[in-house]
């Protein structure tokens, strides 16, 4: 599930131990989560090799030049408004 942060980005959430699931109907709904946040930068050394790995062309590769900031959420709770 992907949830909006402050500005424009967004934060993937995954749950424990896949114990449940959020309905699919349940898109653009209010949601409080529970868990841990985590911040995780990905070197360009890493973003290269997946990019090689997904087939990329060595132009797309090259212009990959700063590292990739994503931020993720392990919930073990969710609540959903209605």
């Amino acid at each position: 599930m992907k949830m909006e942060l402050a500005g424009d980005s967004n934060n993937f959430v995954k749950f424990k131990d896949y114990g449940f699931f959020v309905p699919l109907n349940a898109d653009n709904s209010p949601a409080i989560v529970s868990g841990k946040a985590f911040v995780d930068v990905e070197s360009v050394e890493e973003l290269r090799h997946y990019a090689k790995d997904g087939g990329k062309s060595a132009a797309e590769i090259a212009k990959i030049t700063k590292p990739e900031t994503t931020y993720s959420f392990l919930a073990d709770g969710v609540y959903i408004k209605k």
